[in-house]
């Protein structure tokens, strides 16, 4: 995943690049509430980047629009300070097929066994995503 950054050392950058791992996780899509596990940490590692990319749009809506929230289960830990969401109001839509962001803030340190879930929380009746294919992306140091 691209971090759009200007790049001063090239050899410093290919190396930080050898450390990242990607674990990729398949979710069938939803439609409300859920909790779905993502990610459960093979050693003692940083969590660099979540995001998820769905084949379907959700538009930014106020009424009606996903919450989410990326949670340490293990440490009872939140690993984003603000909740992302959906809604027109401090949030932003997700685009089908494209990265929709949900990168940790907080937290980012884990131990080896804990478990990550993304927590989907459906407030109105947002877009129905029981069809959508979503992938999970995570990116560890």
């Amino acid at each position: 995943m691209s971090d759009n950054k200007t790049i001063t050392d090239p050899t410093a950058e290919i190396a930080e690049r050898a450390l990242r791992k990607t674990s990729i996780v398949y979710s069938p899509g939803w439609d409300g509430t859920i909790q779905r596990y993502i990610f459960v940490a093979p050693y003692d590692c940083s969590i660099d980047q979540i995001q998820i990319v769905s084949d379907t749009t959700v538009v930014a809506d106020d009424i009606n629009y996903y919450t989410f929230q990326i949670q340490n289960l293990t440490r009872a830990e939140a690993l984003l300070a603000s909740a992302k969401t959906t809604s027109a109001t401090g949030g932003t839509a997700i685009t089908a097929d494209a990265v929709y962001p949900l990168d940790p803030d907080q937290n980012t340190v884990i131990g080896d066994g804990d478990v990550i879930e993304l927590q989907v929380t459906e407030s109105g009746v947002a877009t129905d995503l029981t069809g959508a294919e979503i992938l999970v992306v995570v990116e560890y140091t």
